[in-house]
């Protein structure tokens, strides 16, 4: 293994802290672009993200 420095060592903590913080908070939006991207009939962003059924 390779020595690293502690500032080496926080740097990479830092890193993978912020990595796993995106990764959480934009999980659901990335999967939510995905299945739109995806479909035919594209809705609307408001017909998108409203709990009521489009009518």
């Amino acid at each position: 293994m390779a020595n690293l420095s502690e500032e080496s060592k926080e740097r990479i903590v830092k890193l993978l802290d912020t990595s796993k913080t995106i990764a959480h908070y934009c999980w659901i939006p990335f999967v939510i672009y995905l299945g739109w991207k995806n479909t035919d009939a594209k809705p609307n962003l408001i017909n998108l993200l409203s709990p009521f059924p489009a009518m």
